[in-house]
């Protein structure tokens, strides 16, 4: 069998005899000797090899049809995906006065009315039925979620016992600031579904409270730490944050401080790191102007590989990379607006142009073309890129944000070429030891 079209081979140094095979179709890792990647590229390795690395998607009946079939990946992944995912902006009022935050001006007193809460209930019950979906996963937004506690429970309270009726399973997860975690919410949330809580915290202490202040300019930090410390094990928390290429190197001592005030990697189900997206629309605050519009620049190649090293070192949970694609080319993935606004990127909303629809007539006509869906399809260099299951376009906020249109794809070439073979060495010394 020959080897996939979507198969990157690394060497591994001091170990010239050794390859690194890794799917991007797939994310399979796997390590053979020289000899018997030269057995599988003349075709004489042994059944058992082959049959291993062919539950891998490493090789292959025929490259030319896979590739074919990897055009029609995310057609295959609409019509079996068993999901029906929501993005939930309860309102656009918020505690904290980020100074990056993509929502800028805004954020403000608007909130969901009890119309619109009735009406999305309805809206969603109707297209898991027709779908005849399996899970219904809310991701609930503001501004700060937590502000719309009485919200989310009215939701919840209404769309579990219909969705159970239906013979599916209703979730859903918090994207919080933290400061208004506490176990009596928590455990009220969990009983009505709630599964993870994922809470931002921008490195140590001062680092963190100069970028995602309070309102009143107080710092955070603090409270959102006591706060998880009093909520460890109620559901599941994932730790984020957002560093500039200014204060990257901050990061690693958020994790020492955590460790050091009594947690264990344990507590968290994930910790992640991300560049701040530079915001340069009309909602934006123009003051800001430390983070990236691109994956392209070097520091943010080299960012992110230190810090995904030292989170994995630290015994921290990092993501497995694997094929997972946006949002926007997922039929049955979108976000539905405060006011009941359909849009396909939650970084989007409040660009009216770019809105698909509404939650009392549905999705419109023309969205696909308005978020440029498939896209990558004319691009020659995407149809025949080995890394096309890992970005099929790139990010379209991204590029939104940089260029002022989706037409182009965000091409991830230079960042996978730049940090792909050293995260898969991460992998190997930290992961697998």
């Amino acid at each position: 069998m020959p080897l996939s079209h979507y198969l990157k081979i690394y060497p591994l140094t001091g170990q010239p005899e050794k390859r690194l095979l890794f799917s991007t179709r797939t994310g399979g890792l796997a390590m053979v000797s020289g000899e018997a990647l030269a057995a599988i590229e003349d075709n004489s390795a042994s059944p058992e090899l082959t049959a291993s690395l062919a539950k891998l998607s490493m090789v292959v009946d025929d490259p030319a049809r896979e590739q074919k079939e990897m055009g029609g990946y995310l057609q295959k992944l609409n019509r079996l995906n068993p999901n029906l995912r929501v993005a939930v902006i309860l309102g656009m009022a918020c505690n904290f006065a980020c100074v990056y935050c993509y929502e800028g001006s805004l954020k403000g007193t608007a909130a969901m009315s009890d119309a619109t809460a009735d009406q999305l209930a309805v809206f969603l019950l109707a297209r898991f039925s027709a779908g005849k979906k399996k899970r219904l996963i809310l991701d609930f937004y503001g501004g700060e979620p937590l502000l719309y506690v009485q919200r989310i429970i009215y939701l919840a309270e209404r769309l579990k016992p219909a969705i159970e009726a239906l013979g599916g399973i209703f979730e859903f997860t918090l994207v919080s600031n933290g400061s208004l975690l506490i176990p009596t919410v928590v455990e009220e949330l969990v009983a009505l579904g709630l599964q993870s809580v994922k809470v931002t915290i921008d490195g140590p202490a001062a680092n963190h409270n100069h970028f995602r202040p309070f309102k009143d300019g107080r710092g955070s930090w603090s409270i959102i730490v006591e706060n998880l410390l009093a909520c460890r094990g109620l559901c599941l928390i994932t730790l984020s944050g957002n560093y500039t290429a200014e204060n990257h190197a901050l990061f690693p001592a958020l994790l020492d401080v955590l460790t050091e005030r009594g947690f264990a990697p344990g507590d968290f189900a994930s910790g992640q790191f991300y560049p701040v997206m530079q915001i340069n629309d009309q909602f934006a605050n123009p003051e800001f102007t430390g983070g990236c519009c691109s994956n392209d620049d070097p520091w943010v190649h080299a960012a992110s590989l230190a810090l995904r090293e030292e989170i994995m070192q630290r015994g921290f949970t990092y993501p497995k990379l694997y094929p997972s694609p946006c949002m926007v080319d997922v039929d049955d993935a979108f976000t539905v607006d405060h006011d009941g606004t359909i849009y396909k990127c939650v970084a989007l909303i409040g660009h009216r142009e770019l809105a698909c629809g509404d939650i009392w007539r549905g999705m419109g006509e023309d969205w696909r073309q308005a978020w440029c869906v498939n896209h990558w399809k004319n691009e020659a260099q995407c149809c025949d890129c080995v890394y096309l299951p890992l970005c099929f376009g790139g990010c379209r906020a991204m590029a939104f944000q940089r260029d002022g249109h989706m037409a182009q794809v965000d091409c991830q070439r230079s960042l996978f070429d730049a940090t792909l073979e050293p995260m898969l060495l991460q992998d190997l010394k930290v992961r697998y030891g």
